[in-house]
């Protein structure tokens, strides 16, 4: 359908996800709101399937590469608008890196997803009343379906050009300068990505990142590599360091900031921050002396930004330079550099 589009969205900000699931979870398929509603939606990617521009379904997608609360209104089903909300679901999920995603899926679905290349691998269990099974998508199991052979006669000998054609890198164009405006911007997840790209492009000697995998969703981005790749290729003796708690199997995976220290570890380091010291519940990105981009509250994506506040960004170097001097080398990032 050409007047049907699947957006990301804020949890907090998007009531029409959670009307969505009361009507098909709740209201419909009688599943009890204690377990409808959990405490993943606030850290969860969230999708929302818009119609005509009104809501008609929604998905989630958690951290693990878990898929989860899929639904389409009723008078929208049949159009396959389902497949549709799936495939952006996935899409999205591998450009994070996910090479292996699951589900927990209703049974009277399993054709839907095996259509997706999601494989069976339980029994039929209960759960809320209703039978499900789970299901495993792997990016390694995909291939491509082999072609028809095709009859095909030379034109005998010719010449052929082919011009070099570099990747397109990401540019943004947000009408800051960073270390000119003062005041404090307000952002979410729809417009995070494009000021965090926007400090790090303007960026000339460091950046500093603290806790980026309580927040994947942006700092595992595509287009966020891309733009430190940038950084890095425009100022060879600049700096990138990134401070973690954990270093959980999805925070090395893919096209990630653990890819950027292995194929740059004199400009990228990564370290764990000391056992003993307190975690910070703050998400951060500071850019030189004076950007910030902060999420007070790791769960919650909602922040600011300023491109000139350097008394900010002193306070905060401070602290991640303290961290960063009891920090440590974790065995599961050296395994990923060698």
């Amino acid at each position: 359908m050409n007047d049907a589009r699947v957006e990301l969205v804020s949890w907090s900000a998007t009531p029409a996800l959670r009307d969505i699931r009361q009507r098909v979870f709740v209201d419909e398929q009688h599943v009890p709101p204690s377990l409808e509603w959990d405490e993943h939606d606030l850290s969860a990617v969230h999708f929302q399937l818009l119609v005509n521009e009104q809501p008609a379904g929604t998905a989630r997608l958690l951290r693990d590469g878990h898929i989860g609360r899929v639904a389409i209104l009723p008078d929208y089903r049949g159009l396959g608008l389902g497949n549709l909300l799936m495939r952006e679901v996935m899409r999205h999920a591998q450009e994070l890196g996910h090479r292996h995603l699951e589900l927990s899926a209703q049974t009277h679905a399993q054709r839907f997803y095996e259509r997706l290349g999601f494989i069976r691998c339980s029994e039929p269990y209960m759960d809320a009343g209703i039978a499900h099974i789970d299901m495993r998508w792997s990016a390694d199991t995909q291939s491509q379906a082999e072609l028809p052979p095709i009859e095909f006669v030379s034109p005998g000998s010719f010449s052929i050009h082919n011009p070099e054609q570099q990747a397109k890198r990401y540019s943004t164009h947000l009408p800051y300068q960073l270390g000119e405006q003062r005041d404090l911007i307000e952002i979410d997840e729809e417009h995070a990505l494009a000021h965090a790209c926007h400090l790090v492009l303007q960026a000339r000697r460091r950046l500093t990142i603290s806790s980026p995998e309580q927040a994947m969703w942006l700092f595992h981005r595509r287009d966020f590599i891309d733009c430190c790749e940038q950084f890095i290729a425009t100022h060879p003796k600049g700096s990138i360091r990134v401070l973690v708690n954990q270093v959980t199997a999805d925070f090395t995976q893919g096209h990630s900031l653990s890819s950027l220290q292995h194929r740059f570890p004199s400009l990228c380091e990564i370290r764990k921050r000391h056992p003993d010291l307190a975690r910070e519940p703050q998400v951060y990105l500071l850019a030189d002396d004076s950007g910030i981009l902060m999420f007070p509250q790791a769960l919650q994506p909602q922040g600011f930004v300023r491109y000139n506040s350097p008394d900010q960004v002193r306070r905060w170097q401070a602290s991640f330079d303290e961290h960063w001097s009891r920090s440590l080398s974790d065995q599961g990032l050296r395994r990923f550099t060698l």
